[in-house]
């Protein structure tokens, strides 16, 4: 059985605070939000707006901030919670289990 690559990202827009509009290429869409996240670490960041919104999409498919890119989500996450779906859905088996 092939499996097939998970939906990239193909477009993505800061909103409100926290708040990403983001787009694959499968046509799923949404807005995912990301506030649980806005006070640990380094996404505390986000709290200057002007950072936030300099949200965009790697060539690689990573969700990214300014220029240095310091600070990057993958969007397979994002796919799972717009879609409900499970990471095995996405992944089917047979994919080998971990040995013990």
């Amino acid at each position: 059985m092939n499996a097939s690559p998970p939906p990239r990202a193909v477009e993505v827009e800061a909103r409100q605070p926290y708040k990403l509009w983001i787009r694959f290429d499968d046509g799923v869409s949404g807005i995912v939000d990301l506030t649980q996240w806005s006070t640990r670490g380094n996404f505390a960041a986000w709290s200057d707006v002007t950072f936030f919104k300099t949200a965009h999409l790697q060539p690689y498919g990573a969700i990214a901030w300014e220029k240095d890119h310091t600070l990057e989500l993958d969007p397979t996450a994002m796919y799972l919670d717009l879609t409900g779906m499970s990471f095995e859905d996405l992944h089917p088996r047979p994919w080998p289990e971990l040995a013990s």
